[in-house]
């Protein structure tokens, strides 16, 4: 083989290898993508009392509309979802998870979980961390 054809060989697989890389990529371009703030809410120091209610920011920063599908908790005793944006969230727009932390029943630390999923691409779900210290009545 020719150091012409070698030439030619490297650049033809390269050119394959960038075309595979861009078809696979055109997919996810176009997809939307959810970005979740904050990611860890720490009530710290709460009565066993107190109302414990938090609101997560879901912004759409991908090119089409984010849906959230469902939004689960890790337990369902200590975390009860209010509300949640359930319209299709437009580009560069935003959403909102609205929830409770159920504390009149525990005591000292607590740590839990919210799951959002959507049809955000490649992330579909993000896991917003929860924690508090319930301190004794």
């Amino acid at each position: 083989m020719t150091k012409r054809s070698q030439c030619s060989a490297i650049l033809i697989a390269f050119g394959f290898a960038l075309c595979l890389l861009v078809i696979a990529d055109r997919h996810h371009f176009w997809s939307p993508k959810m970005a979740v703030e904050p990611l860890s809410v720490d009530f710290g120091d709460v009565a066993a009392t107190d109302d414990v209610r938090q609101e997560i920011v879901v912004k759409n920063t991908g090119r089409s509309a984010l849906v959230i599908g469902r939004v689960l908790p890790s337990c369902s005793i200590c975390i009860e979802t209010q509300s949640y944006t359930k319209e299709p969230i437009p580009p560069g727009k935003q959403g909102k998870v609205e929830f409770t932390l159920n504390i009149s029943h525990m005591q000292g630390g607590v740590e839990t979980s919210l799951i959002i999923i959507s049809n955000a691409k490649p992330q579909v779900a993000a896991v917003v961390r929860v924690t508090a210290n319930v301190l004794a009545e």
